[in-house]
C-alpha cells in the first residue's frame, strides 16, 4: 500500500510539474546565402574587399513563424560562415592568405564576423570560417544586410572567382504569449 500512495504522489507530481513548465522560449536557426567575386589579379600579397548585394532578411515572417516577434528576440549569433567556389570549376581556395568577413546594415556600423588567418593550404573548393563570438540580433532584426568580404592573395588570380556565402545564425528569443 505505501508504494501504491508513493507510486501515485510521484505521478502526480511529474504531470503538475509537466504542465507547470510551458515552454517560454525557443531557439531556431535562419540560414542567409549570397555570392561575392574575387577579380582576376596581376599582384600578390594585396588587399582587396568585395561586397554582396544587400540581402533582405525577411526576419519579421521568420520570427513570426517560430511564434516570436523582433522585441522578443534575447540574441542571435553567427554558427556557420562558409566559402564555397562556384566557378571557376577548377579553383581552389589556395589563392588566398587571409580572409576576414564583415557584416554590415542601413542602421548598424560595420562588425567583423568571421575570418580565416591564415588559409590552408589545400586543395579545396569550401572553406569554413572561425567566427567572432558576437551578438547580431541588431543586423538580422534590420530589413537588409550586406557582407563585406576583405582578403589577400598570395598567388595571382589570372580569372574571376565567384564564391557562394553561406552563412547560418541561431537566434534564441522568447515566444509570444
Amino acid at each position: 500500500m505505501k508504494h501504491l500512495v508513493k507510486n501515485l504522489l510521484f505521478i502526480a507530481f511529474i504531470g503538475l510539474t509537466t504542465i507547470g513548465c510551458k515552454k517560454k522560449i525557443t531557439q531556431f536557426y535562419v540560414d542567409y546565402n549570397s555570392t561575392v567575386v574575387i577579380q582576376s589579379s596581376f599582384g600578390q600579397m594585396v588587399p582587396f574587399s568585395v561586397m554582396t548585394p544587400e540581402m533582405s532578411t525577411n526576419s519579421e515572417a521568420e520570427f513570426e513563424s517560430n511564434d516570436t516577434r523582433k522585441d522578443r528576440i534575447n540574441s542571435i549569433f553567427l554558427k556557420d560562415l562558409i566559402l564555397t567556389i562556384d566557378s571557376p570549376s577548377n579553383e581552389t581556395f589556395s589563392f588566398l592568405n587571409s580572409i576576414e568577413v564583415y557584416v554590415s546594415s542601413p542602421n548598424t556600423a560595420e562588425t567583423k564576423v568571421a575570418f580565416k588567418n591564415p588559409v590552408p593550404s589545400s586543395n579545396s573548393k569550401t572553406l569554413v570560417c572561425d567566427l567572432v563570438d558576437k551578438d547580431l540580433q541588431e543586423y538580422i532584426k534590420d530589413d537588409r544586410f550586406s557582407i563585406r568580404v576583405k582578403t589577400v592573395t598570395d598567388e595571382t588570380i589570372p580569372q574571376d572567382v565567384t564564391i557562394d556565402v553561406y552563412s547560418n545564425f541561431l537566434v534564441d528569443a522568447k515566444l509570444i504569449k
